[in-house]
């Protein structure tokens, strides 16, 4: 998107504004907005509970690992920054997630 490699000092502040103002919908840089990136993972994450005793690994960016958190809360979409999750696995780290 837009902002693929900026840093976030350098984005102006009317577009995050914009983000947070409409975070579940607003497609910040103009790719995909949070929940288009939950739904997609969604689809990914149904498919998976159709086996559960099959062992997956995922790897991913922080931004599915994100999704998947909110998927095992119970979550499918958000409406507001404060829902998405902070933490993600930093590079080389894991989580295990149950489904």
């Amino acid at each position: 998107g837009t902002w693929e490699g900026v840093a976030w000092d350098a984005i102006p502040l009317a577009a995050m504004q914009a983000w947070t103002d409409d975070f579940g919908a607003h497609r910040f840089g103009g790719v995909e907005s949070a929940n288009q990136v939950l739904a997609r993972v969604t689809d990914l994450w149904d498919a998976a509970r159709q086996h559960p005793d099959a062992p997956q690994v995922w790897i991913t960016h922080a931004g599915v690992a994100r999704s998947v958190r909110l998927l095992s809360q119970g979550f499918r979409s958000v409406s507001s920054a404060s829902q998405w999750p902070k933490d993600a696995p930093s590079y080389g780290e894991w989580w295990r997630i149950d489904i």
